[in-house]
């Protein structure tokens, strides 16, 4: 099985506590490729950062206003 596995942890294990505490956990968790997606999609559809609770991902740059 060794080599089908990978290191990772799943999201929903994290908590919201250790959100809060390790502002990487959900860059760790889901790795450089689909956090930069993830990235992408948040500055499309949420630039303003408004859904930030848990293990934010933050956009890319929040607009000023």
């Amino acid at each position: 099985m060794q080599p089908f596995a990978e290191h990772g942890e799943y999201v929903n294990f994290l908590g919201a506590e250790i959100g809060l505490k390790e502002p990487d956990a959900a860059r760790a968790a889901y790795g450089p490729e689909k956090f930069q997606r993830l990235v992408a999609l948040k500055d499309r559809y949420d630039p303003h950062n408004i859904f930030r609770l848990n293990h934010n991902i933050p956009p890319t740059q929040a607009p000023r206003g």
